[in-house]
């Protein structure tokens, strides 16, 4: 890949990483609900729109049926996706989609587990803490994408500033964190949320996420190899 190519690359998986953690983080407004489903996440999702995965086909699929029954009633749309955020993400029922990667790693439906201390280990060896550190629990699907979004601009940056070395690294640390933490549970997170809120503005995004981890672990080992071998 030339250099325009690789920036285009990063700067989509940039945006999509940071769009979906702005849905699962904050209540979903009509801005941000049309900001999902804008022209820029069509041009960001082109970019694998190439993958032949059929979860990323399914995805995608599933992308433009919730966009057509945004566009169809934004109003409508906005009320039931605020429903559903309360109900999928806040509670105060128990949640029938988690969104911490602990309650998936064990049969415990408990916060705080082993495997929360290792994504605050990744968090902290890149010099990133949550804001309401240490009074959430580090694993929530929110901060995992906020931590890929965080990681994927300093990627770019070092890239812009000739620092190969670093921009090696941090792809090789993208890599890692998607196939030691949200490669591997966000997949099932994304069919509890399809279960519990089928056709929902966030069983899509769970979708979208769940493909989106898969196809990027390709393309930042393809990057890597373009690196090396340059």
């Amino acid at each position: 890949m030339n250099t325009t190519t690789i920036e285009t690359a990063l700067l989509a998986r940039t945006y999509l990483y940071q769009i979906t953690q702005m849905l699962f983080g904050d209540e979903p407004t009509e801005q941000l609900i049309d900001t999902f489903f804008s022209e820029a996440t069509d041009e960001a999702l082109d970019l694998f729109a190439s993958s032949e995965a059929p979860a990323f086909q399914e995805a995608l699929d599933a992308f433009r049926s919730c966009k057509t029954a945004h566009e169809s009633n934004r109003a409508a749309f906005a009320q039931q996706a605020t429903r559903d955020y309360m109900r999928l993400l806040v509670g105060p029922e128990n949640l029938k989609a988690p969104p911490w990667e602990c309650v998936y790693r064990t049969n415990e439906r408990v916060l705080f587990q082993e495997s929360t201390l290792e994504v605050r280990q990744a968090y902290r060896s890149e010099r990133m803490l949550p804001t309401n550190y240490p009074h959430v629990s580090d694993d929530h699907i929110a901060i995992e994408l906020d931590f890929m979004n965080k990681l994927s601009v300093a990627c770019r940056a070092s890239l812009r500033a000739d620092d190969l070395q670093e921009y090696r690294r941090l792809l090789g640390a993208q890599r890692t964190f998607l196939e030691d933490h949200l490669a591997w549970w966000v997949p099932k997170y994304a069919d509890d949320l399809d279960e519990a809120a089928p056709a929902s503005l966030y069983a899509c995004a769970g979708k979208l996420v769940a493909a989106l981890c898969a196809v990027d672990q390709d393309l930042l080992t393809e990057l890597e190899q373009d690196e090396t071998r340059g």
